[in-house]
């Protein structure tokens, strides 16, 4: 037999089970809506794909802008090269991750002012890489 109490703790659960995914929704919904990231000279234009520094735009291959927009969505955490290649790539990666440092590598080249000694794209040696989170964000 069921009792009154099983009832009311289905329905609470069920109502919370609700309530957690249009929390989800709304968060996601409020991060697409920023448009644009901005962040010392440079400007990341996210439904354009595009990238601006100094007024002039600066050409990105998909990925390398897919790698640049997932750090500065995220300034100043530190991701590995693991976890950028499953993101960027959406798949986990089973080989060699040199090919996230050539991506950064020529991010950095594209970007940065001395790529040797980069504001925005930062090493964390023997971690990964960060955003610099104080690059000046607007």
């Amino acid at each position: 037999m069921v009792s009154f109490e099983d009832d009311d703790e289905k329905i609470i659960n069920s109502v919370i089970s609700v309530l957690d995914a249009g929390r989800e929704k709304y968060t996601f919904q409020e991060i697409n809506l920023k448009r644009e990231l901005h962040h010392n000279g440079i400007v990341i234009g996210l439904e354009r794909r595009e990238v601006i520094k100094n007024n002039k735009k600066i050409g990105l291959t998909y990925t390398e802008f897919e790698i640049l927009q997932f750090l500065a969505q995220n300034p100043g955490r530190v991701f590995s090269k693991e976890q950028i290649y499953d993101v960027v790539w959406k798949e986990p990666y089973v080989g060699d991750y040199n090919i996230v440092m050539s991506h950064i590598s020529h991010i950095r080249e594209k970007i940065e002012d001395d790529p040797a000694h980069p504001v925005y794209i930062q090493t964390v040696w023997g971690v990964g890489y960060k955003f610099n989170g104080r690059a000046n964000a607007e």
